[in-house]
């Protein structure tokens, strides 16, 4: 690689109608003279150039460049992606080389070296501190990095022991003992203690994020050896679940001071994060890991522009339309599933036309004669709760227009899905006669939910993870979408259904109980159900161990090549 930057430098400089000598060359090379007869013969033996150094007086040197500078900086490039080298490659390109060089990066995808799965992702990863996160790509990502002192299992649907081998409660439920594992490691080589527990509890109850009221009622944490020991202010029966939580997932003791922590967070999961860029984000197997070891040796998550045409890849990833995304051939398989989460809209009830539950479920039933349609040509479902089961709406449209506001700000983020619904919505306000702007923010500005005090509409999403129950149940008891656009009274009773939840100790009770609380929010119309969507994955026969998660996504522990 070396060699042709001096190749390149060569070019730009030769004039091509003169006969150099070495010591112009050598100037040109910044380089002493015998160093650039040395590179002179490597670029011969190339094929670059063909040298004939004068040998006496009159006798002149005669240089002719046989290959073409910018073509062989392009095969630079390509060796470096087929390598993997993506920060090589990118490095000094200027913007418009960097534009052409990601539409070539399909080409280098699927599975590399043994052991290696290069998979496209449409973006880079958001920050990874695990008590902030509320996307479901970090989610997934910090789960397959970090662990907890529980796990909830797919295949069981039952909470079991992760980092803690074994727990014992009280018979009131407010005292609890975990015991941890002997011998477990973080990714850097250190011990995991009972201290590092205590401080990743006490960090999530005590700093500001989307989960902190969840960990509230941990009054007392603390720890001794392999002892951590919780106390509790009142009974909470979704204990085990909440800490299976990605806000869960312990972190080494003060690790949060790192100035790269959220970039690449260090954890005791079965992968290490070791690169986390604008270019891609590659997960090793940790050898370390307190179960069995990852099958696949390493994960890269590449960036790939939305919309680039994928090549045989070994796997696809279908979050948005699905069924349009055809497979490589007929030797591929296919999971397809409807989201456990819906595309929704909310509507701000400071607003005078929107303060009444009736008012806002009008301006639903006016904007879901749209949204059906937008829905058909996606081939996607209309919601009528926040589950595909839940039917918590009436199935009414109207041909009536509401009482809106004159000008009303309509919010949501970057995803291409809820950004066709935001226009679809927003067309329909302005058939009702209001001036709309479109706000369409990128998440990390999004998420903290700074645009509260002035949206009036705002469409978004949830899409609940393997552990559904505890799903519904943060959205209730988390500072969750919902609670951002409505008012105090609203907010308390929430807290008040997610303490009586916790503190039902049958699950049948419980799911019931959990089921009429969204029920409730959609006849206050908290929130308005419009549409579900099916995601999936197709994947070619070289790749085995997939299975779909709630999420979208797959555990990568189990994903294998065959040789």
């Amino acid at each position: 690689m070396r060699l042709l930057d001096h190749f390149q430098r060569l070019a730009e400089w030769y004039p091509g109608a003169q006969a150099p000598d070495l010591a112009q060359i050598a100037a040109a090379l910044c380089c002493s003279e015998r160093n650039a007869r040395l590179l002179l013969k490597r670029m011969q033996e190339q094929g670059w150039i063909d040298w004939q150094p004068g040998n006496g007086r009159g006798h002149r040197s005669r240089l002719s460049l046989l290959q073409d500078h910018e073509s062989l900086r392009l095969q630079r490039l390509h060796h470096l992606l087929a390598d993997g080298k993506l920060e090589a490659a990118f490095d000094g390109l200027p913007n418009a080389g960097r534009e052409r060089l990601k539409q070539s990066l399909p080409g280098y995808l699927g599975s590399g070296r043994a052991g290696t799965l290069r998979m496209p992702f449409y973006r880079p990863l958001h920050a990874l501190d695990a008590i902030h996160i509320n996307r479901r790509t970090e989610q997934h990502i910090i789960m397959q990095i970090c662990a907890g002192l529980t796990e909830y299992d797919r295949a069981s649907e039952q909470i079991i022991p992760a980092l803690a081998h074994r727990w014992d409660a009280s018979a009131d439920g407010r005292s609890w003992e975990f015991i941890l594992r002997p011998g477990l490691q973080f990714h850097d080589g250190r011990t995991v203690r009972a201290e590092d527990v205590v401080y990743t509890l006490q960090r999530a109850r005590d700093t500001d994020g989307p989960y902190r009221s969840m960990f509230a009622h941990l009054t007392v944490i603390s720890g001794t050896e392999r002892s951590v020991k919780l106390q509790l202010n009142k009974p909470d029966h979704l204990l085990l679940h909440l800490l299976a939580h990605h806000a869960a997932v312990i972190v080494p003791v003060d690790d949060a001071r790192r100035a790269d922590f959220a970039t690449l967070p260090i954890g005791a999961g079965p992968f290490r994060l070791i690169r986390n860029n604008e270019h891609r984000a590659t997960l090793a197997a940790f050898d370390g890991y307190f179960r069995v070891r990852a099958l696949l040796d390493e994960i890269d998550l590449w960036v790939v522009p939305h919309g680039s045409p994928l090549p045989e890849v070994d796997l696809h990833l279908a979050h948005a339309s699905p069924d349009q995304v055809p497979a490589a051939d007929d030797s591929w398989s296919r999971i397809r599933a409807l989201e456990q989460g819906c595309d929704l809209v909310m509507l701000n009830p400071a607003r005078a036309e929107f303060a009444t539950p009736a008012a806002r479920l009008a301006v639903g039933a006016w904007l879901r004669t749209a949204a059906a349609e937008l829905a058909a040509k996606e081939t996607r479902p209309m919601a009528f709760g926040m589950l595909p089961q839940w039917r918590h709406l009436p199935e009414q449209t109207t041909t009536t227009a509401p009482t809106l506001p004159a000008h009303l700000d309509v919010v949501t983020y970057e995803l291409d899905s809820h950004i066709a619904l935001t226009y679809c919505v927003a067309d329909r306000l302005r058939e009702a006669g209001a001036d709309v702007s479109i706000h369409i923010l990128p998440f990390p500005e999004f998420g903290p939910y700074g645009w509260r005090d002035w949206a009036d509409v705002v469409i978004a999403g949830d899409v609940l993870d393997n552990d559904m129950e505890f799903g519904l149940y943060s959205w209730l008891a988390g500072e969750s979408l919902v609670k951002q656009m409505t008012d105090k009274t609203a907010r308390n009773w929430l807290a008040q259904a997610s303490t009586k939840i916790a503190a039902e100790a049958d699950a049948t009770k419980r799911a019931a109980f959990i089921e009429a609380c969204f029920a409730r929010m959609v006849e206050q119309a908290w929130i308005l159900p419009m549409r579900h969507t099916r995601h999936g994955i197709d994947y070619g026969p070289q790749l085995g161990g997939v299975t779909l998660a709630r999420c979208g996504w797959m555990d990568f522990r189990k994903l294998w090549l065959r040789p």
